[in-house]
């Protein structure tokens, strides 16, 4: 095995230790659950709305930045906390390496939680309809918004102790405040980007959602993701080359 996938192994299974991954899952259905009950006794086409408000209100909005927030402040944080990034660093790998390995292991991670959510809500759909529409949208969408937090946390992760209150925060007053009322911000909020994805890949998904969070379209989608991306990796070396390590 090579250094940079010995190093992203063990990132992630540093980041899901049985406990924490046991809570985020339980976290991770309650959009199923929500369905459930809310549409309990509704036709198809009444349930799907409702699989739909409650993906974008509750899985997208809610759930996902949560487990993307635990999950990815953790990977370079608590290494420094542990005072074991000083021995990643002395691995054979140039620091750009550990940056992505580490971004890997975040995204892999999260998103195993996030997509067990999305296979539960889209799931259940399936098999009180027969209708496996929803499944792949949010599946492509839920991967797209993980990466784009996995993007944002791990350098944040890395530069506070605080990271989770701080990716709280930043989720309340920006993603549901800011970019959701000023249309022009979308672009940099990363569920609104995974919404995106979901409504392009699933049909009807468009005439239920709001002005508010009407989609982006794929190019922007693309482009915000590679930007998020190259600027994640970028702080997260600068970091590793410039900041204590212990």
């Amino acid at each position: 095995m090579t250094p940079f996938l010995a190093l992203l192994s063990v990132s992630i299974r540093q980041a899901l230790p049985v406990r924490r991954t046991a809570v985020l899952l339980l976290i991770s259905a309650a959009p199923m659950l929500i369905y459930v009950f809310a549409t309990t006794g509704r036709s198809e086409e009444s349930a799907f709305e409702g699989a739909v408000e409650v993906a974008a209100a509750t899985l997208f909005a809610l759930v996902l930045p949560i487990v993307s927030i635990v999950v990815s402040a953790g990977v370079l944080g608590n290494e420094r906390r542990d005072l074991t990034l000083s021995f990643v660093a002395l691995r054979p790998l140039p620091r750009w390496s550990i940056s992505v390995a580490k971004l890997g292991a975040a995204t892999i991670s999260a998103g195993a939680i996030n997509l067990a959510g999305a296979v539960a809500l889209g799931g259940a759909h399936l098999i009180r309809f027969g209708s496996a529409g929803l499944l792949a949208g949010l599946i492509l969408g839920v991967c797209v918004a993980t990466i784009a937090y996995a993007c944002v946390y791990v350098p944040l992760g890395f530069l506070t102790d605080r990271a989770v209150i701080v990716g709280v925060t930043y989720l309340l007053i920006f993603e549901n405040g800011a970019a959701f009322l000023l249309t022009g911000l979308a672009v940099l909020s990363p569920w609104r980007l995974g919404v995106s994805v979901f409504a392009d890949a699933t049909s009807g998904v468009l005439a239920i959602l709001d002005e508010q969070t009407a989609p982006l379209s794929v190019s922007q989608v693309a482009i915000a993701l590679a930007v998020y991306l190259v600027v994640s990796v970028a702080v997260t070396t600068w970091l590793l080359k410039r900041r204590d390590l212990a």
